[in-house]
């Protein structure tokens, strides 16, 4: 069911249906990503993941790339990509973990730290710009609002990965 753009503000008054919800978290999901999406020539092509690479590091002095693939939820194939493209643009360095010979910390390096710069300035101004139709009172009850969706979704996911663990079999004992 896809409503009609003209439709959307008549419609708030009506009772809304968990359907129209979902489509318009979809709608406003493609905006938002669009508005922040950041690219800027003069410092080559920087992905959605690359950026907040930058700001990751930008908030620490190095980070093991174990933990930088916790923080962001995405494969070690796909994180060691990213890297790759950032330490080819000379934005990051990679150097082997004394403590852990396997893995690597990572650092911004000067480069990286002015590309952070204008990563981050970019999406202060997408967000007041695609927050600016509303009013301060609005934003907070649209955060207080999505917070509680976030907290309930993330504690229901804990819960079906704690069942999915308590539902598996012991594993079998050598005989």
């Amino acid at each position: 069911m896809r409503l009609p753009r003209t439709d959307l503000v008549e419609r708030m008054s009506e009772p809304v249906s968990n359907e129209q919800l979902v489509l318009l978290f979809h709608r406003a999901a493609k905006w938002m990503f669009r508005g922040h999406r950041h690219h800027d020539p003069s410092d080559g092509h920087s992905h959605h993941a690359q950026g907040r690479i930058l700001a990751i590091l930008g908030e620490r002095d190095s980070i093991s790339q174990r933990e930088l693939l916790e923080m962001l939820h995405i494969r070690s194939a796909s994180l060691s990509e990213l890297l790759i493209k950032l330490e080819k643009r000379g934005l990051i360095a990679r150097q082997r973990d004394e403590k852990d010979k396997r893995g690597f910390l990572l650092r911004l390096i000067e480069s990286g730290r002015a590309a952070m710069t204008r990563h981050r300035l970019h999406r202060l101004e997408s967000a007041a710009r695609l927050f600016s139709v509303l009013t301060e009172a609005e934003r907070e009850t649209l955060s207080a609002l999505l917070g509680r969706l976030v907290a309930a979704w993330e504690t229901d996911e804990n819960m079906r990965k704690n069942a999915k663990d308590d539902a598996r079999p012991p594993p079998p004992r050598p005989s």
